[in-house]
């Protein structure tokens, strides 16, 4: 699926999900790029866990702000190891 058909399916998300898809890019493209924000704090990163004694498996962990003067964290699979270009 290209930029276009994201894009489209994008659009019928509520503003909820559309933030939060947006936060999990912006996490992604960090994680790609092995950069950190101007504050030090890591936006994105990929990991890898063993479950079970399988995998491993990736999981994008991204930054998604302060709520309540915490810093909250999501989380994406992105699939086993090495099938997705993860580097």
């Amino acid at each position: 699926m290209g930029v276009d058909g994201i894009f489209k399916a994008a659009i019928q998300l509520s503003p909820t999900e559309l933030a939060e898809l947006l936060l999990s890019l912006q996490g992604l493209l960090e994680a790609q790029r092995e950069q950190t924000a101007s504050e030090g704090q890591p936006q994105g990163s990929i990991e890898l866990k063993m479950i079970n004694g399988c995998g491993p498996y990736a999981y994008l962990r991204y930054y998604k702000g302060q709520k309540n003067g915490r810093g909250q964290y999501g989380s994406k699979y992105l699939g086993k190891w090495p099938a997705r270009n993860v580097s």
